[in-house]
């Protein structure tokens, strides 16, 4: 399957005049980079942590299939391999519900679903040795969301909200135990306009697997407010402007498996402040 899709890529981004008419390109990326004070991984983590994603690819045919490259990348100030790597290869997805026209809040998230299918490589910046013991390599498939209600001409009056979830199989989640598992992520976000962009919300990261991995099996809750001081005078989403926030998060912590074994690694809480953008989505 990974050879079909990489296959898929390289013969539309080659085929010149023919690939005009038959593809349209995109891209969309979201980047973070915050001060942690746990990070959910150990007390006294107090470390500058930057997360990076991102999708290029092409539309095809006039649907709502998409072939892309994908990476998603981590760096941080800690040597934990974990927290310095990227994971890169190619990717097929698609909106089944593309089409679908919402009534109102509680439908038109819909046709933002997608399913799609990966092929990962790892590669890492530091303790690449430790790194590399492990699987070097995953296949993912499942559904991804992201959406966003309130935040582009907003009502003022109303509450906004944001949501990103997703749900996938993974072969090894380059894990050096032999994975073949399941991952969800389920993170929404829930606040007010105060006016000239600032935006206090109340927020929720649920992560859990059908492994009993704790770090895979965590939920952190609380409260942030954040400053998106260009949102508003960009009435389009083509500029990588419009969606700057900086934001600062108080959360609360619990594992819904079993704890850590070292006391040093369970953790009840984390700080966070940063910037974070996206453009694309």
């Amino acid at each position: 399957m990974s050879r079909l899709i990489t296959g898929l890529l390289l013969i539309v981004l080659f085929a010149g005049t023919a690939a005009a008419e038959l593809a349209r390109p995109f891209g969309e990326f979201w980047n973070n980079l915050s001060y942690y004070d746990t990070n959910l991984e150990r007390k006294g983590f107090a470390s500058l942590l930057g997360r990076f994603e991102g999708k290029v690819g092409l539309e095809l045919f006039d649907s709502p299939l998409q072939v892309y490259g994908a990476y998603y990348a981590t760096a941080a100030q800690s040597q934990d391999y974990w927290d310095n790597a990227v994971y890169y290869g190619p990717g097929l997805r698609f909106r089944p519900l593309a089409g679908f026209k919402g009534s109102g809040w509680l439908d038109e998230w819909l046709p933002d679903v997608k399913v799609f299918y990966e092929t990962l490589n790892s590669s890492f910046f530091k303790d690449a040795v430790s790194g590399e013991a492990n699987k070097r390599t995953d296949t993912r498939y499942g559904l991804d969301l992201w959406h966003e209600w309130n935040l582009n001409n907003p009502d003022l009056n109303n509450f906004w909200g944001e949501l990103w979830a997703n749900y996938s199989s993974r072969s090894t989640n380059f894990s050096w135990t032999d994975f073949k598992g399941t991952v969800l992520y389920f993170q929404p976000k829930l606040g007010r306009h105060l006016g000239r962009g600032i935006e206090p919300y109340i927020k929720a990261d649920l992560t859990t697997s059908s492994q009993p991995d704790y770090w895979l099996n965590v939920a952190d809750y609380g409260i942030g407010i954040r400053f998106e001081p260009w949102r508003r005078d960009y009435p389009s989403n083509d500029s990588i402007l419009k969606k700057f926030k900086m934001f600062a998060e108080l959360l609360s912590v619990n594992y819904l498996k079993d704890k850590p074994a070292d006391p040093n690694l369970t953790v009840e809480r984390d700080a966070r402040f940063g910037v974070e953008f996206s453009y694309g989505r």
